[in-house]
């Protein structure tokens, strides 16, 4: 398989769930991110160039906090394993420029 990131992806220090901001759906977790997309762990098949509108919170915040949101859409899913669980990998088509400066904190290495 040919690699066509162009940015390099970070795990986060914190867990990091996607809601659909519409329904809130849950998605899945976030496995790693980049400035430009992001690859979800899911519970349920996403559909390949679907758009959604995601809010990012933290997995355990019990208030249920949304860290940021932009529109994404989905390039491509693979079934990860045997108990119906996916891979997705999206692009983020859409975002704030203050949502895109919370996104980088995310990336940024601790210090």
């Amino acid at each position: 398989m040919n690699e066509r990131r162009q940015n390099l992806r970070y795990a986060t220090e914190q867990e990091l769930e996607a809601y659909d901001s519409n329904s809130a759906l849950f998605m899945g977790r976030f496995v790693d991110m980049s400035e430009e997309g992001f690859l979800l762990f899911c519970p349920i098949k996403i559909d390949v160039d679907s758009v959604w509108q995601i809010r990012v919170l933290a997995a355990n915040d019990l208030r249920l906090r949304s860290l940021l949101t932009f529109g994404a859409e989905c390039l491509w899913v693979r079934q990860a394993d045997e108990s119906k669980h996916y891979w997705a990998g999206f692009h983020i088509i859409d975002i704030t420029d203050e949502d895109n400066e919370k996104l980088l904190s995310l990336l940024a290495p601790a210090e």
